[in-house]
């Protein structure tokens, strides 16, 4: 965070630069204006190929996913796990005198919206975030892992933030399952879009007709069984001994309560409990993937108990005697990605650029784009193409700059609709944005109408196909023309939400450029990691049709 927060300082000072350059320039041209001016375009080369991410960090994502999702595209199918820790939201509890466990409920909210409410209070829901065959079940387990979290990394002597990869499933828990106390197991699991009801409980401990409380679209389970069929409370003495409730086997005696130590603050208690695991296991070859809210408010686990004193005639359940105690999803989350098939490993061509450009999120793959190309015939280690440009400075003012991807749907299985509809693109060296994203005046809180001159949503034909995406570059071109900035690659990567600016550390760095001019990739916008669509774009190499290659325009005012 603290390298972000310099580059997006000296970032800033350079946007003051450039816009104090460009109302000099404006001047300028209005002492010319009684002279003849050209307008101008000149397309000039671009070389692009693709790249690996490799496995990406994914813990301090914004929001999880869930689920399995298959990719035609991409010839895979991705399945998504979550590992989080949970947290007492109060400690030292004192569960009264005879304390019982009635039920544990877990909660964690889907993204949903309410269009109706009907009379007797049931409300309609819409989910926002589902992705994929909503028909189709997979199997969900909950297990209590235990795999300690660290929140420092111990090969940095614990100075640093310990990062956790998209492969740290496959590659460190799965190997352990067998060891892992099974909570809670779906054969046949989907989400849906009804609302979760809570109804009061009988004497006999049953639930009764009468609602307690209602709740929005989410993974809603009674913990206290061990699946949607169990009546036996199978788990009872699983969160008896969490608790330190003693049950008497004597009907007649009343339960007690054990102090334990790891009750007594949260960094006890994440020791010792470690976290829990949602596991998705694919039982067809489609499936669904949803998001969910960990750091919702209500999200969270409840243990509704009694006591003698909640036995008594009179009394009334409030907040200073809930009869509940609460665990919360703070501290680390992880959200693993599994592709299975693992997607092709791919082989670039970084001279001439590659037939396609494969952009895809989770752990998948972007763009590297080398504007100029990289020709240098008399052997300077500057692009030919780009001393031409330079050698234009002070005879051109430059009135708009674009690189236009043209969409390959021939490469696309089931192309309309499945397309991300933005895509970014990224300064390499400094990992950010380029600076016309900074310069966008469009910027609104609503990602998909937000930055919209820097990156032109995916412009779409009548049936709905994929044609083109095109993003500005204005700024970043007068920077390298007026203020003799550095010509860095750039990377080209699918988005979900163009206006975060988080980033996910790669596990392996990528090296691309010749050994003159190397670029090192250590990490990727975190819009991406979260982005859940893929592309297949033209690129630059000789077998691509012309009309269809990668497109670098720069629109110019040139004096006669």
């Amino acid at each position: 965070m603290k390298h972000i927060l310099l580059k997006l300082t000296a970032l800033t000072l350079l946007i003051s630069l450039s816009s104090c350059d460009k109302d000099f320039a404006d001047i300028e041209s209005d002492v010319k204006g009684a002279q003849n001016f050209n307008v101008s375009v000149r397309e000039f080369p671009v070389t692009a190929f693709s790249k690996n991410t490799g496995p990406v960090q994914v813990n301090g994502l914004p929001y999880s996913y869930l689920g399995v999702l298959k990719d035609n595209t991409y010839n895979t199918q991705t399945t998504a796990n979550i590992i989080t820790e949970i947290t007492p939201t109060t400690f030292n509890p004192d569960f009264g005198e005879n304390p019982r466990i009635k039920r544990v409920i877990l909660n964690i909210p889907y993204f949903s919206t309410l269009n109706s409410t009907s009379e007797d209070g049931e409300g309609q829901y819409t989910l926002d975030s589902i992705f994929g065959n909503q028909d189709v079940t997979y199997k969900l387990t909950i297990l209590k892992s235990n795999y300690l979290l660290r929140d420092l990394d111990p090969a940095t002597n614990f100075e640093e933030p310990q990062r956790y990869y998209s492969d740290f499933y496959t590659n460190t828990l799965e190997a352990q399952d067998d060891s892992y106390t099974v909570l809670y197991t779906i054969d046949d699991f989907k989400p849906n879009s009804s609302e979760n009801v809570l109804f009061e409980l009988g004497e006999d401990g049953l639930p009764t007709t009468d609602i307690k409380s209602r709740f929005s679209p989410g993974l809603f389970l009674n913990l206290l069984n061990n699946n949607p069929n169990d009546t036996t409370n199978a788990n009872k003495q699983f969160w008896n001994d969490l608790l330190g409730i003693v049950e008497d086997t004597d009907p007649a005696t009343d339960n007690t309560q054990t102090t334990l130590d790891y009750l007594s603050n949260a960094n006890n208690f994440k020791a010792f409990f470690r976290g829990l695991i949602f596991k998705v296991e694919a039982t067809n070859a489609d499936g669904s993937l949803i998001a969910l809210n960990l750091a919702n408010t209500n999200a969270g686990i409840t243990v509704d108990f009694t006591n003698n004193a909640e036995d008594a005639p009179g009394f009334v359940e409030d907040i200073r005697n809930p009869s509940e105690y609460n665990f919360g999803f703070n501290g680390i989350r992880l959200n693993t990605f599994t592709n299975t098939p693992d997607i092709a490993t791919l082989n670039a061509n970084e001279v001439s650029g590659d037939d396609n450009l494969f952009l895809r999120g989770f752990n998948g793959n972007f763009a590297v784009i080398d504007l100029f190309g990289s020709e240098d015939f008399d052997g300077n280690g500057i692009s030919d193409e780009l001393e031409n440009f330079k050698s234009f400075r002070g005879k051109w003012l430059i009135n708009e700059a674009n690189l236009t991807f043209f969409v390959d749907n021939s490469q696309i299985n089931n192309p309309n609709g499945k397309q991300p509809n933005r895509v970014v693109l990224y300064d390499l060296k400094n990992n950010l944005p380029i600076i016309d994203y900074f310069f966008d005046s469009t910027s609104t809180a609503d990602a998909n109408s937000s930055r919209t001159v820097y990156s032109v949503p995916l412009t779409r034909n009548s049936s709905g196909e994929g044609v083109k995406y095109k993003i500005r570059l204005t700024e970043h071109m007068n920077n390298i023309l007026l203020r003799d900035s550095t010509n860095v690659k750039l990377g080209l990567y699918v988005t979900n939400n163009i206006n975060n600016l988080g980033t996910s550390q790669l596990k392996t760095p990528v090296t691309v450029g010749l050994p003159n001019d190397q670029t090192i990739i250590e990490a990727v916008p975190q819009n991406t990691v979260l982005n859940n669509k893929g592309t297949v774009l033209y690129g630059t190499s000789s077998n691509v049709p012309e009309d269809k290659k990668v497109k670098f325009e720069i629109y110019y005012t040139e004096e006669n």
